[in-house]
């Protein structure tokens, strides 16, 4: 067998560059020689981190404490706490400023380029994949991984040779093809279903009204099987029903079960950043009392967009154009009711087009990650999405590409 250690990386997505250069990088300062080639089914690399966030690349997350950070991900947050340990978010961040990629954080915490533009990654990859001269290999499709007699796993393609490889790292993302090949070597796929989706809502409370977004709500979701789950943060108004933040984070975290109820279930809305009722009926009560000869119509709470109260007041058939002295109790209960408790009838999903994610994947308990290899066929290694791991949307599934194809790529070449 050749000195030289051989790397087969499956799939040109996020994982497969980044655990290619690292192992590359790995391999040099170890001054040991590797022959590493990116396999792709396709001609197109990194298509996801062309087109998330929007074009702009949500590389990571402005959080450095690992444990805080792992609690965005509905499933394997327990497992990455190891494997963060040893690169996270803050090594991400360093990673890039060393490679001439400024990282800048938002407000909220997410991270993009200095330059707004996903090229910047893309290219960062693409010069580092060339300097380290790692070999692409476009249009390959693999048709099965075998052990063989020298210990190395054999990739078998359509209409190419078979290749050697000492070692094999499987980062195909969600495409069909990663886990027919886990699959085959014995693995466990566990339930995949969509994640970060928004919810297909009609209703007349919101009708209308796209565009409208709210900074703080509760949401309360109730599936068929009377199961439920809570998020509290901004939501958006679209014209096919309700988006945002908190409503990506509850999707996430229901992703399976929504899956089962068929995209079905009732959303409690508190539209005021989740005050008690008695709370809301006092501010109400000094409302009518300081507004007593104004109109409902022109006198609402300040949090809400006057759109949004025209057709609160629509839906209910209030009028108005009545004074506040004139409401009666009836009404005063109705208001307050809809502000802390709309109940909105989901009838579907629709996909969060800047983070395309499922929940599922290779099983996490046939995964060591110490190392990222199978527990049931060594050599092979798994990162990215993949693995039965999801995060929620602001950088955290990047940045699981990140880490575990790092890690990845440290045994790869040291074993």
């Amino acid at each position: 067998m050749s000195l030289r250690k051989t790397i087969a990386i499956i799939g040109g997505g996020a994982a497969g560059f980044f655990s290619a250069i690292s192992a590359a990088q790995e391999a040099k300062e170890k001054g040991l020689s590797v022959d590493i080639r990116i396999f792709e089914a396709t001609e197109d690399y990194l298509q996801k981190v062309k087109i998330s966030g929007g074009g702009r690349c949500n590389v990571t997350h402005h959080c450095y404490d690992v444990k805080m950070f792992c609690q965005n991900y509905p499933r394997g947050s327990r497992e990455l706490l190891s494997p963060m340990h040893k690169f996270q978010a803050q090594d991400t961040v360093e990673w890039f400023e060393k490679a001439g990629v400024h990282l800048v954080a938002e407000a909220d915490g997410r991270m993009f380029p200095d330059t707004n533009s996903s090229a910047t990654i893309i290219d960062c990859f693409l010069h580092a994949v060339d300097k380290f001269q790692i070999k692409l290999m476009p249009n390959h499709v693999v048709k099965t991984i075998a052990t063989s007699a020298s210990s190395q796993l054999k990739l078998s393609f359509r209409g190419q040779e078979d290749f050697m490889a000492d070692a094999v790292l499987i980062a195909t993302g969600s495409a069909p093809g990663g886990y027919r090949l886990a699959d085959s070597l014995g693995h466990t796929i566990a339930e995949r279903a969509p994640s970060l989706f928004s919810f297909k809502i009609e209703d007349p409370l919101i009708s209308e009204l796209q565009g409208l977004s709210f900074s703080d709500v509760t949401l309360k979701l109730t599936l068929p099987d009377k199961k439920g789950f809570k998020q509290k943060g901004a939501v958006l108004i679209t014209h096919w029903g309700l988006s945002g933040p908190a409503i990506l984070k509850l999707s996430a975290w229901a992703a399976r079960e929504m899956k089962r109820a068929d995209y079905r279930g009732t959303l409690t809305v508190n539209w005021m950043g989740g005050k008690k009722t008695g709370v809301v009926e006092n501010q109400l009560n000094q409302m009518k009392m300081e507004n007593s000869k104004n109109y409902l119509k022109n006198i609402y709470p300040e949090n809400l967009p006057k759109r949004f109260w025209l057709n609160l007041l629509k839906k209910y058939s209030i009028d108005g154009d009545k004074q506040w002295a004139n409401i009666s109790k009836k009404e005063g209960v109705t208001i307050c009711q809809a502000l802390v408790a709309s109940s909105l009838n989901i009838s579907g999903q629709n996909r969060f087009k800047d983070e395309f994610v499922e929940c599922g994947g290779v099983s996490l308990t046939e995964i060591d990650f110490k190392t990222m290899q199978s527990k049931i066929c060594p050599r092979l290694y798994f990162a990215g999405e993949i693995l039965d791991v999801d995060g929620i949307t602001g950088g955290f599934n990047f940045q699981n590409a990140w880490t575990t194809g790092w890690l990845a790529a440290q045994h790869m070449v040291s074993r």
